[in-house]
């Protein structure tokens, strides 16, 4: 008998299902909600999901996996069961906590008031006619995990096929994975729970939820049905959650970053010990491509003069990439992002034609792209690569003078020629500032804008990046950081040996520097 109809049968307290209406009523909207939630999903969330909800924003093309087509009435993460609409709860819950291995923030920054109008307002994009007919229940009691959870999970793990999928290891590579595709017929891998990554939370109650009721869309179906006893939901709970050895990653929120104002010079330099004495603020990172690496934290210290301010960036990175050695090879980078208009702007942004933005850019690749292309194809001309560092001997070899890059003009040079500041004489260093105005619009400053100054190092797996400017200067497209403020402030960072580039690249939401 299932464990559905045991509970059923017996009525238990603790059962996992409520009763069963005879018919579903019929599914109601807050109307008086709907405008409100209207006013705040254009603002917040239409850049991804589409001003109709059909996950067809201005920046879906950016995103893996794509935004959620609201239209589809698919929910993966709800108390609910498959092919009925979510509670509100479910989605208050995923719009204060977003969803970790996506690139669903988390809009904890948003009221509670502004949070339940939009709830109302993306169920009134999905059309759902009918309400729930039944709703799943947790245990009363879901007991700490013990070995005695652990070694009853694994059996219970086995027992239901929960390996088939997730692998024995719990790594995703089960002997089914390769042939798993979603409502879309789309490929689609099993969670890699090692990794820490659990999109409708690491928590038991919330993996009891994910057995019970499944993912929507995806292979994952509801055991509902299957399970035998409520000991085996509460030990492959357990089970679960130990694969990951107590990781469970945060999507990023906000906070604010301070400042320190110190006396005499600010620290310029990655190693500087007196960044020791400076505590770090850490912040999750979400990946705008997700291909399955581990997520990251970057670690943010600032402090100021009564003149400079110095930013620095703290990350893991297996491998410094320093050098271009083709098209397909990129550098690491790193970028601190400040809004010039908004005191709150929208979380996922790179600003718009009424709110500028400036970005501070590093790359780890800029001024060293030559050096490796020498070492890979030795001996070509210097005037193909004018800067090699070394002379080519045209005369000797009776070769006519070819032009080189800076004598060129752009439409020959095609990086220079799309605008990659990286390639523009004049303007390419491993620190740029940058400015945006919306999607596609990045901008380098001219040379006399380009004020920022940058070091870095690289050492045991980790990069450490400072930006140092001064506080206050005459570049009206500059942020202007006088002491006592408060500003929005963002972070990206690109793997240049997962080929990040442009808009694939880790990044966070908007936190808050005060510079004290």
């Amino acid at each position: 008998m299932s464990f559905k109809s045991v509970v059923a049968a017996a009525a238990l307290v603790i059962g996992i299902f409520g009763p069963s209406p005879a018919g579903a009523a019929k599914f109601k909207l807050d109307s008086k909600l709907i405008p409100r939630g209207k006013m705040v999903y254009e603002r917040e969330c239409a850049t991804c999901h589409g001003i109709s909800g059909k996950g067809d924003g201005e920046a879906a093309y950016l995103l893996f996996p794509r935004p959620r087509d609201f239209t589809s009435k698919v929910f993966k993460f709800r108390s609910t069961f498959q092919g009925d609409p979510p509670r509100r709860s479910d989605i208050m819950h995923t719009l204060r906590l977003g969803l970790p291995g996506s690139t669903m923030p988390s809009f904890i920054s948003l009221s509670d008031s502004d949070l339940q109008a939009l709830t109302e307002y993306v169920l009134s994009l999905s059309k759902f006619e009918e309400a729930a007919e039944e709703l799943p229940k947790l245990p009363s009691r879901i007991p700490p995990s013990t070995k005695t959870w652990i070694t009853k999970g694994k059996t219970a793990y086995l027992k239901y096929g929960c390996n088939k999928c997730h692998g024995d290891n719990g790594d995703g590579k089960g002997e089914s994975a390769p042939t798993l595709k979603d409502h879309k017929k789309r490929p689609i891998l099993p969670n890699d729970y090692t990794r820490g990554v659990f999109k409708g939370g690491g928590d038991p109650r919330s993996i009891i939820l994910r057995v019970l009721t499944g993912i929507e869309g995806t292979p994952m179906p509801s055991h509902s049905d299957t399970l035998e006893k409520e000991e085996d939901l509460i030990s492959i709970a357990h089970y679960v959650r130990q694969f990951s050895k107590g990781r469970d990653f945060w999507q990023p929120g906000t906070g604010v970053i301070p400042a320190r104002r110190v006396q005499g010079g600010v620290p310029t330099r990655a190693n500087d010990k007196r960044w020791a004495n400076v505590i770090p603020t850490s912040i999750p990172m979400m990946q705008l491509h997700n291909d399955g690496r581990p997520p990251i934290e970057v670690e943010v210290r600032a402090v100021h003069s009564e003149t400079e301010i110095s930013i620095r960036l703290e990350w893991d990175d297996s491998t410094p990439d320093r050098k271009i050695l083709s098209t397909r090879s990129f550098g690491d980078a790193a970028a601190v992002q400040f809004s010039l208009g908004e005191k709150d702007p929208p979380l996922f942004v790179m600003g718009s034609p009424d709110n500028f933005v400036n970005i501070w850019h590093w790359n780890a690749a800029t001024g060293r792209r030559t050096t490796g292309v020498e070492v890979k194809y030795p001996g070509m001309a210097v005037d193909d690569y004018p800067f090699a560092g070394r002379v080519y001997p045209r005369k000797e070899m009776g070769h006519a003078k070819i032009a080189s890059a800076r004598t060129t003009k752009a439409p020959f040079v095609s990086a220079w020629a799309v605008g990659n500041p990286n390639s523009t004489p004049r303007l390419a260093r491993p620190a740029m500032d940058l400015n945006a105005a919306g999607f596609g619009t990045l901008r380098p400053q001219g040379p006399k804008g380009q004020n920022l100054k940058s070091s870095e190092r690289w050492w045991r797996g980790k990069w450490r990046v400072v930006f140092t400017r001064s506080l206050e200067n005459s570049e009206k497209n500059d942020v202007q950081l006088q002491s006592g403020s408060i500003h929005p402030i963002a972070f990206a960072v690109w793997d240049g040996s997962r080929r990040d580039r442009d808009g694939q690249k880790s990044v966070t939401t908007w936190y808050k520097i005060r510079i004290e």
